[in-house]
C-alpha cells in the first residue's frame, strides 16, 4: 500500500464517512498490509517489518486522535450525533449492551454468506455518550485488529463546520508526518526500512 504524507489525512468532515469507513476497515483486518511505502521531503522509503508495525500504531494513534478532535469541536453535550460502526454478531451484542446503544437506524450484513456474520450498524448517540466511547479507545482496538469500538465512526452532521474539518485534517496530516519522520529517523540504519522508488507515492 502507498502512502503519501500528504494524502495521510482525512480530507475534512468527510474524515469518517460513515459506510466508507467501517468497509475499509473491514477490509484491512481481514488483509493487513505487510508493508508500506512513504515519502519524506522527496526521499521515498518502504516499510517493513518492525517500521511498518510502528506505522500501524501511529494510524492508530492518529485515528484516536482524529476522533477526539471531532468531539472537541462539537459544543452541546446532548446533540444527536450519527454513528456507523461493525463486526461480528456476537462482538456487536457485546457492544450495544456494553453502551447500552438504543437508537439503531440499519443494520447491513457484509455478506451475502451465510456462515460470514459481520454486519454494518448505523445509530445516533449523544456527543456525551459517543465520549465514553472514545475515552476507552486503546491502540489494541486498531492494531493488530480492528474491535467493534475501532470501528465506530461519526457520520456526515453539520455540527462541524468546513473549516473545523479543515483544522482536524491539518492537525492529522502534521502528526502523521512527524510520526513517520520518526520512525524512519529511528530506524534508518536497521532492517525494516528500504529506499524505495517515489511511484505514485
Amino acid at each position: 500500500m502507498a502512502l503519501s504524507l500528504y494524502k495521510l489525512a482525512f480530507p475534512g468532515i468527510v474524515a469518517l464517512l460513515a459506510v466508507g469507513t467501517a468497509g475499509f476497515f473491514l477490509a484491512f483486518s481481514y488483509y493487513p498490509e505487510k508493508h508500506v511505502n512513504v515519502d519524506i521531503d522527496g526521499k521515498c522509503y518502504e516499510l517493513l517489518d518492525v517500521s511498518n508495525e510502528k506505522h500501524k500504531i501511529l494510524r492508530a494513534e492518529d485515528e484516536i486522535n482524529v476522533k477526539q478532535m471531532q468531539l472537541n469541536m462539537i459544543e452541546h453535550k446532548d446533540t444527536s450525533l450519527p454513528i456507523v460502526f461493525s463486526g461480528f454478531k456476537k462482538d456487536l451484542d457485546d457492544f450495544i449492551n456494553q453502551y447500552d446503544i438504543r437508537n439503531i437506524l440499519s443494520v447491513q450484513k457484509v455478506s451475502d454468506n451465510p456462515t460470514f456474520d459481520k454486519y454494518i450498524i448505523k445509530a445516533t448517540l449523544s456527543k456525551n455518550e459517543l465520549q465514553k466511547i472514545v475515552n476507552d479507545l486503546t491502540i489494541s482496538d486498531f492494531y493488530p485488529m480492528l474491535s467493534v469500538k475501532g470501528s465506530v465512526g461519526l457520520g456526515p452532521n453539520k455540527y462541524i463546520s468546513i473549516e473545523e474539518g479543515k483544522v482536524i485534517s491539518a492537525e492529522s496530516k502534521k502528526f502523521m508526518q512527524n510520526g513517520i519522520k520518526n520512525i524512519v529517523e529511528s530506524n534508518i540504519e536497521v532492517e525494516g526500512i528500504k529506499l524505495a522508488e517515489c511511484r505514485n507515492i
